[in-house]
Parts: structure tokens; C-alpha cells; sequence
């Protein structure tokens, strides 16, 4: 038994694609949760996460970012477990994904009425934006590897559709931000969470898949 998984060292990734998978579960209830009792006046079309996050009744939209963070640091593990090749950049890239939801977490925004954004309001706004820029990003380094993986070749499509629809988000999320004047700009951040979570859904299944197939032989 010891020998087996000292030979098959990627038998370690399945219980890390679970640990991802109910992440992104207690994330996505956790998040629903945060807008089910808002401070008066709050609305999801025009405010962001962040500023529910600060908010007062904005302890599960926290959470919920710290939980994604955290849990996701098991996709980069478990990749690495299971010997799927996406590229240095790839793995880097996805830890830029999840440190960066941990220090946007860590150090929250500045709470709705502040005059402007104090330091700690922009190492949020930063960390935030590098970790949402990044995981469409090693998303598409990662598939132009795992396109030649035959195991790999159902998800290649979804994760590269995903992953462009992210860019676009973020595209999108640019402009409403700066020459848009925030018009909708908590609805456009939200679609890009939600993109952004299915795309990390795809990905993980996928790898659970991956592994229970090598498991199984």
C-alpha cells in the first residue's frame, strides 16, 4: 500500500478536487446568503462585492471571498498531484488567482461615503482586479497544454469559452468602471464572478474526473 502511493503520488489530488469543489459550493451560498438581508439602500446593480463585503450585515460576502481563496489553492495542488502539465506560468498565474482573493478578504475596502480610497482601498481594488485578471488568463496558457491531453479534450472547449467570456467581463467591467461612470457596475462585476466561478467548476470537475479514471485503473 505504501509503495503504491509513494509510485502514484496523484492519488492525492482527488480529496484536493473535492476540497475545491465545496469551496466553490460554500462559496456560491455563502455569497447568496450576503444579499438576502442588506443594509437599506444597498442594491446588487450598483454596488459591488466590496461594498457589500464592508457593509453591515457583510460578513458572509467576506467570508465567502476568503473561503474561494482559500479552497482554491487545492487546484494548483491537485494539478500538480495528478501530473497534468498546464505550464509554470499556468500554476503561477492560478496562485496570483487565489492569493489575491485572500488579501482582498483580508484587507476590505473602504466602507461606503468615504471621501476617497485610502492605501488600504487600493491594495484591495489591485489584488482584487489581479486575481480576477488571472484566472481566465492560466486558464487559456493551460489549455493550449491540455489540448493535447486526450482526457482533456471535452473540457478544452467550455474552459476556453469561459475563459474569453471572462476577458470580456473584465472588458466590460473596465469601462463601466472608469468612462461608464459605475452605471451597473455591480451587476457587470457579478457576471463576472459567476463566469469566473463556472469556469473554476469546469476545471475542477474535469480534474476529479482525471484522477477517478487513474484511480480506477
Amino acid at each position: 500500500m505504501m509503495a503504491r502511493s509513494l509510485t502514484q503520488p496523484w492519488t492525492a489530488a482527488r480529496p484536493l478536487t473535492l476540497v475545491a469543489a465545496l469551496g466553490i459550493v460554500a462559496t456560491a451560498t455563502l455569497g447568496v446568503a450576503a444579499h438576502l438581508a442588506p443594509d437599506p439602500g444597498m442594491s446588487p446593480l450598483s454596488l459591488t462585492i466590496s461594498d457589500y463585503a464592508v457593509s453591515n450585515n457583510g460578513w458572509p460576502m467576506n467570508l465567502a471571498i476568503l473561503v474561494l481563496g482559500v479552497t482554491s489553492l487545492a487546484v494548483p495542488l491537485a494539478l500538480r498531484a495528478a501530473r497534468v502539465e498546464v505550464g509554470r506560468l499556468a500554476e503561477a498565474l492560478l496562485l496570483v488567482w487565489c492569493l489575491g482573493l485572500i488579501s482582498s478578504a483580508l484587507v476590505p475596502t473602504d466602507p461606503l461615503g468615504a471621501a476617497e480610497l485610502s492605501t488600504r482601498g487600493y491594495l484591495h481594488r489591485y489584488v482584487s482586479v489581479a486575481a480576477f485578471v488571472a484566472l481566465p488568463i492560466a486558464t487559456l496558457v493551460a489549455v493550449r497544454r491540455l489540448a493535447a491531453d486526450a482526457r482533456w479534450r471535452d473540457a478544452v472547449r467550455p474552459l476556453r469559452v469561459l475563459a474569453g467570456t471572462s476577458v470580456l467581463a473584465l472588458l466590460a467591467l473596465y469601462y463601466v468602471a472608469f468612462p461608464g461612470g459605475r452605471v451597473m457596475m455591480g451587476l457587470v462585476e457579478r457576471i463576472l464572478v459567476l463566469v469566473e466561478m463556472a469556469l473554476l467548476a469546469v476545471l475542477v470537475v474535469r480534474l476529479h474526473r482525471v484522477t477517478g479514471d487513474r484511480a480506477n485503473r
